[in-house]
């Protein structure tokens, strides 16, 4: 059977919003084996909610849609639909004020994700699980991770791997810094078998857990480790990327955001040598700014970052992009990178902080060197 999944809103359509809800339940019904055909989007216009949905309905065994539902004037889904249907199983709100309706073929959901998504894991999924059982046998899925490598140095051994089974399909997926991969099929030898094969291919850049940030925990948690920060051109989006897990604090101290030389010289006791000769961007600072990091904590490792963001700072010799990142491990050398992040501000530190955690979980899991 195939899914629909609609969503209301002039703030989607225009792009002030990003379509989160539309992500989640895509993930959340391609989990369970649905097959999600077609997202649509529609404005805040009754006439073309009313026609939108038709349409849907028209073409997919189930459609859901979010947004557009409100207890005031706002509530133009509920009128759009009103033509179409007698009535419906309400859907209780916990957390809002709009109720979500369960027609034949329709789930009517609001807007807000935090309402959305309480509202359908409660409350609308053992409808959907009761009434649209699947009948063909359930697709089981793997993923994995691998950090620091691009979609290009993957994909020829992807390749090779669906031609030996041509019955698991095999999808890859890009972000800054890393890839997640993922198998589904119907047996879950199957997709183990690939997903190791995958780990002995790349040994010492495969990982397990959904995200980089997830695999960094989990191995810190394990060894007993302590971890500590410092950030210039990332502002404290390692130390966000990091807390965002629950339970980081059983390995992680803390980041240091040190974004002016002063702070640098004053805190980390880089050296005015070394910011006056080599710059705030180079080897010897983010160095420096290890070090200043062990000598101030207990931290068993330390990562430090610093570079030009942009979209102004950028010279001949350091031209926006250029990031510095170091990955120390107490008593250890510590491995020293320059490299080229992409020119836009937001990317740049996104890749910064995942090429960041993709080198230090390396070094923690693998004792290896990814720079130098």
């Amino acid at each position: 059977m195939d899914l629909e999944i609609v969503s209301i809103g002039n703030e989607v359509l225009e792009g002030h919003t990003v379509n989160t809800n539309a992500a989640f339940l895509g993930r959340e019904l391609s989990r369970l084996g649905y097959r999600v055909a077609r997202h649509t989007v529609l404005p805040d216009r009754v006439d073309a909610i009313e026609k939108g949905l038709k349409e849907a309905m028209s073409r997919s065994s189930l459609v859901i849609a979010t947004g557009g539902l409100g207890p005031t004037i706002d509530d133009l889904t509920t009128r759009a639909v009103r033509p179409l249907f007698e009535e419906g199983i309400e859907l209780k709100n916990e957390i809002g004020t709009a109720p979500g309706l369960f027609y034949p073929g329709l789930i009517l959901l609001p807007g807000p994700p935090r309402e959305m998504e309480r509202m359908f894991l409660e409350e609308a999924l053992p409808l959907i699980l009761e009434q649209f059982a699947l009948a063909e046998p359930v697709r089981h899925r793997k993923s994995c991770g691998l950090c620091l490598l691009k979609e290009v140095e993957v994909d020829p051994f992807l390749r090779d791997l669906q031609k030996e089974e041509p019955h698991v399909e095999i999808g890859i997926y890009p972000s800054q810094g890393s890839l997640l991969l993922e198998f589904s099929g119907s047996k879950k030898s199957d997709l183990n078998k690939l997903a190791q094969r995958v780990k002995e291919r790349f040994p010492t850049f495969y990982f397990e857990e959904s995200h980089i940030a997830l695999a960094v925990q989990k191995e810190f948690i394990a060894r007993k480790k302590k971890l500590a920060a410092a950030e210039s051109c990332t502002g404290g989006a390692i130390a966000a990327k990091l807390t965002a897990i629950p339970d980081s604090s059983l390995y992680f101290l803390g980041s240091l955001v040190v974004y002016s030389n002063q702070w640098k010289e004053h805190f980390l006791q880089v050296s005015r040598s070394t910011l006056d000769h080599s710059g705030a961007v180079s080897r010897k600072a983010v160095d420096e700014m290890v070090k200043g990091l062990f000598h101030e904590t207990e931290a068993d490792f330390a990562v430090a970052v610093s570079g030009i963001a942009g979209p102004s700072g950028g010279t001949r010799d350091k031209p926006v992009g250029t990031i510095c990142i170091a990955i120390g491990e107490r008593g250890h050398k510590t491995d020293i990178g320059i490299l080229q992040a992409p020119k836009d501000r937001a990317s740049a530190i996104d890749w910064t902080v995942q090429t960041t955690l993709g080198a230090l979980w390396r070094r923690l899991a693998h004792q290896a060197y990814t720079f130098s």
